[in-house]
């Protein structure tokens, strides 16, 4: 295990543009995964980041998510979840058990993040599958408990505007994602590689609802499914939330605002580099 400082692959946060988002959300930490899942990428700050440190994962992760009840920041493997710590990059197994048919396609991507309205994680697969992992101790004796069950696969529903086209979800972000504390209410976002669109996502049901193209500058984007997506509260009902973005045909990321309620992008950030496959955001230690 390696802990390096990114050279010449360097994430380089350019932020001095940006002086209303650094005043609004300095402080903040970003976390990333990088070389096809096997690097961890760890941001002190996204909005003056400083230096910025690199851990060699034991073992490659699909997708990474901050979990606000806990302030752990958890990794989704093939057959296995796991906590990450940010320090050193250490991974341990949960021991999660996984049904029979909660699995994702090893050839795609994987979005992650947790519900805060009942502490457990949903990871979305970019062919369609909808698990979610229910922590050790969820519920009060509740038998899903340490275990990852397959709901309905993710569909555009009848009427939407994206209705018959094949989503590609490659990240997703729930809102009132409120450090220590659960929420009272909660809403899921993702992103569409496919359809190039921000969209809700209803849970269990899989129904996905197009809130709108994806724009930088009000012109729509071709969007890959390389990046990540996440949202972090200080209160309920005040959301900021973040994208690392790759464009297809780009060889970088950039670190992007996402208005909620349109879809549009505002660049924070150009990251000077590419290929990343998971995105985390947690308040600063």
């Amino acid at each position: 295990m390696t802990n390096t400082l990114l050279s010449s692959a360097a994430v380089v946060l350019a932020l001095g543009a940006a002086p209303a988002f650094a005043a609004g959300h300095a402080g903040n930490m970003g976390y990333a995964l990088a070389d096809d899942g096997s690097t961890l990428v760890v941001m002190a700050d996204i909005a003056a980041p400083g230096e910025v440190q690199t851990f060699e994962l034991d073992k490659p992760l699909r997708a990474i998510a901050y979990r606000p009840v806990t302030g752990d920041l958890l990794g989704f493997a093939d057959g296995m979840i796991v906590t990450v710590n940010p320090a050193s990059g250490e991974i341990s197994d949960l021991g999660a058990t996984f049904d029979e048919n909660a699995m994702i396609g090893a050839d795609g991507y994987v979005a992650f993040d947790f519900n805060n309205k009942i502490d457990a994680v949903r990871a979305v697969g970019s062919d369609g599958a909808n698990l979610v992992y229910f922590p050790e101790g969820f519920g009060d004796n509740d038998e899903r408990a340490n275990t990852v069950k397959r709901f309905t696969d993710t569909a555009y529903g009848e009427g939407d505007a994206n209705a018959g086209a094949t989503p590609m979800i490659f990240a997703n972000a729930y809102t009132n994602a409120i450090a220590g504390e659960t929420a009272g209410s909660t809403a899921q976002f993702a992103l569409d590689a496919g359809t190039d669109s921000l969209v809700t996502l209803a849970n269990n049901d899989g129904t996905l609802g197009t809130v709108g193209k994806v724009t930088v500058d009000g012109e729509e984007v071709d969007l890959s499914a390389w990046g990540g997506f996440d949202i972090l509260s200080p209160s309920e009902g005040e959301d900021q939330a973040y994208a690392v973005l790759q464009m297809e045909g780009a060889e970088s990321a950039g670190l992007y605002a996402i208005d909620l309620e349109s879809g549009a992008a505002t660049m924070l950030a150009d990251l000077g580099m590419g290929g990343f496959s998971g995105f985390a955001v947690s308040p600063g230690m």
